[in-house]
């Protein structure tokens, strides 16, 4: 098969095996051939589609943080739910995707530890994704009591979030506790 720049399919399926491939050895110990392999893609065939690692890896992590951004939003949007639904509906989407799953401890490092290789970008998703939830507080009416603005709560529930999502054993779990955190966040 002749992989081309262009072709959008099998560009993701590579970006998804290179996620698995990241989250269960971490950047250092993944090697091109592994995610070759993992890919079902010829070695050649891979540099066609990217330079190197470090080009694969951050491509693999922006992929990942757009998707959790997209599903965020969607989640914020959801029509005729409360807020406290949506909130917790867009801190799962954000924050429990891999909770319960061998992908949990493994994505969480690559994000927070591969600064170097990922220089801004999760700096600049988790903005956004806080902007996004400020958004949804103030356009709501719904802010907490006192001096606390609406940045402050969605810093609270995510801190929250990436807490309990290193505690808990599910995802059915992890949901019920961001909805305690947000239920005490905006608790008038």
């Amino acid at each position: 098969m002749t992989v081309t720049r262009g072709d959008t399919q099998r560009r993701e399926q590579v970006l998804a095996a290179a996620l698995t491939v990241f989250a269960t050895f971490g950047y250092r110990k993944t090697s091109m051939d592994a995610v070759a392999r993992a890919a079902d893609i010829s070695r050649p065939g891979l540099y066609f589609l990217f330079s190197g690692k470090e080009e694969l890896f951050r491509e693999t992590m922006r992929q990942e943080l757009d998707r959790a951004l997209a599903d965020v939003r969607t989640a914020l949007a959801a029509p005729g739910a409360g807020l406290d639904a949506r909130l917790v509906a867009a801190l799962d989407a954000h924050l429990g995707r891999y909770v319960g799953t061998h992908l949990n401890e493994g994505v969480d490092e690559l994000l927070e530890h591969g600064a170097a290789q990922l220089h801004d970008l999760y700096d600049d998703y988790r903005d956004a994704f806080l902007d996004t939830l400020a958004q949804a507080i103030t356009d709501s009416g719904r802010t907490a009591p006192g001096a606390v603005t609406p940045r402050e709560i969605a810093e609270v529930l995510q801190a929250a979030g990436e807490g309990w999502k290193h505690r808990v054993g599910d995802r059915a779990e992890f949901v019920r506790r961001l909805g305690v955190a947000v239920a005490v966040a905006l608790r008038p």
